[in-house]
């Protein structure tokens, strides 16, 4: 192998590893972004949710992992409605 092959094997060789890069930190950004929507109400928290991993990169997804919110909008109206049932069949039990 010669010094010119090597550059070029080099030079593709960064070129693959740009784009990987590249293509993680979109796919990052759209699963923060997905789950942000099913997690937080708020526009301009899910817009700052999104943006942290935006700015960081992987260490912003680990930072929004750390800080979202534990249960998504849906298991949370779930969970309330469960509890409605809960208080309404003990209601019926005292009577």
């Amino acid at each position: 192998m010669d010094l010119q092959s090597l550059g070029t094997l080099a030079g593709a060789l960064s070129v693959w590893g740009a784009a990987f890069l590249l293509a993680l930190w979109a796919s990052l950004v759209y699963w923060t972004w997905r789950d942000a929507q099913a997690r937080i109400s708020q526009p301009l928290r899910r817009t700052l949710a999104v943006l942290i991993p935006v700015v960081l990169f992987i260490p912003g997804v680990l930072i929004y992992l750390i800080v979202r919110p534990a249960r998504t909008m849906e298991e949370e109206y779930l969970l309330t409605l469960e509890e409605e049932a809960l208080l309404r069949a003990v209601e019926q039990n005292e009577e």
